[in-house]
C-alpha cells in the first residue's frame, strides 16, 4: 500500500515543477490556478514544518517489504531529496514559489478561461 503514496508523491512533485512549465506554455487559468494553490498548500506546510499528508500516509502504510526494491529506492531518493540540507530545499521552495507567483504579473492567465 505505501507503494501507491510512494508513487502518488512522485506523481505530485512531478506535476509541481512540470505543471509549472506547462502552465506557461498551456496558459490555461483553472491549471494555472489550482497549481499556484496546490504549491501554496506545500509551502505553508514547510513555513509551518508540518509534516506533508502523502509523507504521513506512506509512513503510516510502509512496511519493510518494499525496501529493496530499486523503484522504491529511487523514488524515496528523488521525493526526500537526501543529499540536499533541508535549509537547502526550504530556500528553493520559496524561490520556485515565488517564480510561479510571479508568473502571473508577467504572463496573465487569459480572463474567465
Amino acid at each position: 500500500m505505501a507503494y501507491y503514496f510512494l508513487i502518488l508523491h512522485f506523481l505530485f512533485i512531478l506535476y509541481m515543477v512540470v505543471g509549472f512549465i506547462v502552465g506557461l506554455i498551456v496558459n490555461h487559468r483553472t491549471f494555472r490556478f489550482v497549481h499556484a494553490a496546490l504549491l501554496a498548500f506545500v509551502t505553508v506546510l514547510m513555513i509551518l514544518k508540518i509534516p506533508c499528508p502523502l509523507t504521513v500516509l506512506e509512513e503510516h502504510f510502509s512496511s519493510r517489504d518494499y525496501e529493496g526494491s530499486f523503484l522504491a529506492t529511487w523514488l524515496n531518493r528523488i521525493i526526500y531529496m537526501e543529499w540536499f540540507d533541508a535549509g537547502a530545499v526550504f530556500v528553493a521552495d520559496m524561490t520556485f514559489a515565488m517564480l510561479v507567483f510571479t508568473s502571473f504579473i508577467w504572463r496573465p492567465p487569459p480572463p474567465g478561461r
